[in-house]
């Protein structure tokens, strides 16, 4: 078994969430993390995400980009002062084609878990892994209701989706 510790410098998290009229982009940091692997499969795994780092990248208008910044930190989003760290713990993998697998495991977002699958290419080279991926995630399921069709009605062009992405790029080392 091989494990791969997360470089926290070279790895990459980039979120875009949208709305009725357009969409909101940023990136948030890794905290710490690795992945095993054996028999060229993910056996396991833990990313830990450091919500304290989101930040926001298409709002140029300061006080804008700062207003939407708290936003998103406190209860109606992540309430990040209660919940600094979200994590991916992940329970195993399926190859799909080289270098192409599901990976599957659970997410916790406000202390709150939920079963997630997604698919990431990964490879070895030498000591080093490099995997891409996106992961799709329904944001009311961790109790971020805010905007959401699902619980609030006639929103119209202040409708926010419920679902939001992570594209990611994870640099680790044996």
């Amino acid at each position: 078994m091989a494990k791969f510790k997360i470089q926290k410098s070279s790895s990459t998290v980039n979120w875009t969430g949208k709305k009725v009229l357009g969409i909101h982009t940023g990136s948030i940091n890794i905290k710490d993390g690795f992945i095993e692997m054996a028999d060229n499969l993910i056996k396991s795994g833990e990313i830990q995400i450091d919500m304290t780092s989101i930040v926001i990248t298409d709002i140029e208008d300061k006080k804008s980009h700062d207003d939407f910044l708290a936003h998103l930190k406190n209860d109606d989003f992540f309430s990040v002062d209660k919940f600094k760290t979200a994590t991916l713990t992940i329970t195993g993998s399926n190859k799909i084609e080289t270098n192409k697998f599901k990976i599957d495991g659970n997410l916790t977002i406000k202390d709150i878990s939920h079963p997630i699958s997604f698919i990431s290419s990964i490879e070895i080279f030498t000591d080093t892994l490099h995997s891409l991926g996106e992961v799709v995630i329904d944001r009311t399921l961790y109790n971020i209701r805010y905007g959401s069709g699902k619980f609030i009605d006639n929103l119209g062009d202040k409708l926010i989706y419920d679902d939001f992405v992570l594209q990611f790029k994870l640099i680790g080392q044996a």
